[in-house]
């Protein structure tokens, strides 16, 4: 009978088969059929009167080649073997199980990788030895069994792999990480720095090595202890609506002084919380509805397909925070201006994920206009770890450049700009609220969606806020979003502040774009995505200057009438989009270590002609001809994350190349072309798998 240790299935299966066979690999690697078996020297004559021992022979080894590093198993065949012989490796005796008089069984440690002679000892004779071949050591992954960490402080961990033949072949790669948490392969760092709402949870991060020859796993718990406890929210009123197929609940938020500044902590805001009565076994959508100026109560409408949430932002706060030195001193410099506010709703979240079992953690998505905005770009990108989607109108994206009497009213609450309060991580307030600034430094934002709409005509928050460059980075809004290749729908027309554009009306771009709950694109914070960028559908946003029609406000900007079709006075298209039409389909996402995949399509669909010359059509009618060409970059990606200068092979239909990942890790295949029919992108780290399939 053939044994086999089980740090080698594969060889010992192959050469279980060939025993079973009848066959053999003989010392050359031939293949030898038993039916038929070689001549075998003349039987020796053994003492006198004793039986006859037959000729020590060695045939064969397995495995050959063996495992390194690692403890094995070693099975010898040949003839003459008895009790007491032995097997013999680099002339080291090992500890020998007699089978048969044609199989021993000997015990190896670990060795390097090499050469090494075997024989067969029986007494003072020595079999013609064989060489055993020690192939490349299986990598070892060193890690503890578990990471723990306090809430709002950050972990890092060495992985440390040895045994290894060929650093340089060597991968590492990092699945299941807690949401905000990063790897980095190159330095083989994990980093985590969880917040306040991930206190209590624990993830199993699993740790894949591969050397080009051998893939070994482990694993190892990170566990977030809850060290941050502001106090639950507390219902204090319950409504069923007739007929509208949710609850309302009213909620009580009382602060300390984690969710607000010391002199204000103990009072009390008032949310509310909407939750469907009938909830699929899938569970439901969760999106976090932000107000707008001046706002006396959060809002309590509902839907029976999603919960709702609704904050309170009654200081006008922007949705960020304000001084610590509040309500007892003014703003100073050297001070702090931490983000209050934004750990209230994150809270509110937190308690509703905690609470309601139906609500679906992945599918957290949060919504707001003008200053609900502003408010949602900063909860999207600042905090994308919790959210898989930004639906953001009228807002804000540069603090600092929001409008004179806006700055007046904020530096009440986060200081002047020129006084840099601390927003956290010794960056001011004012830069940690440049979104383009977040898309420059963090993965986390890049990996976000967000559709988003502006006027050319809102006096209010007027249409700079996408096009005019930040102090900070140089870059508009929409340039750091293409250039970085981040998930985007943008559309903008000469509507005003909520008021809609003169000749389109409102809602004119998209007739089927629903990405949380829509049968496509379904957005998950746990599914990777692709994020379309420069595409030869998009308009012309315009650069930020004027077209002569209007002269510039500080406060307006070039805006024009909102009942004046064609006044305004930003340069660029009157109305238009970016990244309009384009689709995914989320069923068709493949994310492994080694491969990823989508279905992509231009979605030519229902829709009406422009009304009138200068103006995009509606609806899903495409009037360019296809292909649209168009740069894809896959975003929030599971497995298939790459390291900086890494090659990655794609192919599209019959097109195929390869592509470098940035220093970031991200790839963008440039100048895809898209049709109206489904075809499926797939990247690969090998070029010969993708060139060979064409």
């Amino acid at each position: 009978m053939l044994s086999c240790s089980g740090l080698v299935p594969r060889v010992c299966l192959t050469l279980a088969w060939l025993a079973l066979a009848g066959c053999y690999s003989g010392p050359s690697g031939a293949i030898v059929d038993e039916s038929d078996p070689p001549s075998r020297p003349p039987v020796s004559e053994g003492p006198i009167g004793g039986p006859q021992l037959a000729p020590l022979e060695l045939d064969a080894l397995s495995p050959d080649p063996a495992p390194g590093g690692v403890e094995f198993d070693l099975h010898v065949t040949g003839a003459g073997f008895t009790r007491d012989s032995v097997v013999v490796v680099a002339g080291v005796e090992l500890p020998t199980t007699f089978v048969s008089g044609g199989e021993l069984h000997a015990r190896s440690g670990p060795r390097k990788r090499g050469d090494y002679p075997v024989l067969v000892r029986r007494g003072d004779e020595d079999s013609r030895p064989l060489t055993l071949a020690v192939d490349r050591s299986a990598p070892r992954i060193l890690v503890p069994a578990e990471v723990s960490v306090d809430e709002d402080t950050e972990v890092g961990l060495f992985i440390d792999v040895v045994d290894v033949a060929d650093p340089k072949a060597l991968r590492v790669h990092l699945l299941g990480l807690p949401p905000g948490a990063t790897w980095d392969e190159p330095t083989r760092r994990f980093l985590f720095t969880p917040d306040f709402t991930q206190g209590g949870d624990s993830w199993t991060v699993t740790v894949l090595a591969h050397d080009g020859e051998s893939r070994v796993e482990t694993t190892f718990a990170v566990v977030v202890r809850d060290t941050i406890q502001p106090p639950w929210p507390e219902v204090v009123d319950t409504e069923f609506l007739d007929g509208s197929g949710y609850v309302r609940y009213t909620l009580s938020q009382k602060t300390d002084d984690y969710l607000d500044s010391p002199g204000y902590a103990g009072r009390e805001f008032v949310a509310k919380v909407m939750v469907p009565l009938d909830v699929p076994p899938e569970g439901v959508a969760v999106r976090v509805g932000l107000h707008g100026f001046a706002t006396a109560n959060p809002g309590g409408t509902g839907s029976s397909a999603e919960i709702r949430i609704s904050p309170h932002d009654p200081d006008n706060t922007y949705w960020w925070g304000y001084a610590t030195s509040l309500p007892d001193v003014e703003p100073v410099a050297g001070g702090a201006a931490p983000d209050y506010t934004m750990r209230r709703v994150l809270h509110l979240v937190e308690y509703v994920l905690r609470h309601y079992p139906e609500a679906d953690p992945q599918r957290v998505h949060v919504y707001g206009s003008s200053m609900g905005g502003a408010g949602a770009m900063l909860l999207g990108l600042l905090r994308g770890r919790h959210f898989a989607y930004v639906d953001a109108r009228l807002g804000q994206a540069i603090a600092r450049n929001h409008r004179p009497g806006r700055i007046t009213q904020l530096s009440g609450w986060w200081g002047a700009p020129e006084l840099d309060l601390d927003g956290g991580g010794g960056l001011s307030a004012w830069d940690h609220m440049d979104l383009t600034r977040a898309l420059a430094e963090s993965n986390e934002a890049r990996d976000q969606f967000l559709f988003l709409k502006h006027g050319k005509d809102d006096p209010t928050i007027h249409f700079g806020a996408t096009v005019l460059p930040s102090p900070r980075t140089g870059e508009s809004f929409y340039q750091a979003l293409q250039s970085r290749g981040v998930g985007h729908f943008a559309v903008w027309d000469e509507g005003g502040h909520g008021v809609a554009d003169p000749v389109l009306g409102d809602s004119w771009w998209s007739g089927s774009w629903a990405p949380i709950n829509g049968d496509e694109a379904t957005l998950r914070r746990d599914r990777a995505f692709p994020a379309f960028s420069r595409s030869s559908l998009d308009d012309d946003p315009g650069v930020g200057v004027g077209n002569g029609k209007q002269d510039w406000s500080a406060n307006a900007g070039f805006a024009g009438e909102v009942a004046v079709p064609g006044d305004t006075g930003w340069d660029g298209a009157i109305a238009g989009a970016l990244g309009r039409f384009l689709r995914w389909d989320g069923d068709s996402v493949v994310d492994t270590v080694d491969r990823l995949q989508f279905a992509l399509r231009v979605h030519a669909g229902d829709g009406a002609d422009p009304p009138a010359p200068g103006y995009p059509s509606e609806g899903d009618r495409v009037m360019a001809e296809l292909p649209a060409y168009v740069d894809v970059t896959p975003r929030r990606t599971q497995a298939f994350r790459c390291r900086p200068g890494e090659r990655i092979a794609w192919s599209f239909g019959k097109q195929h190349g390869e592509v470098v990942a940035g220093p970031d890790g991200s790839v963008t295949i440039p100048a895809l072309p898209l049709t109206d029919t489904w075809t499926r992108l797939v990247l690969r780290r090998t070029v010969t798998v993708i060139a060979a399939s064409h």
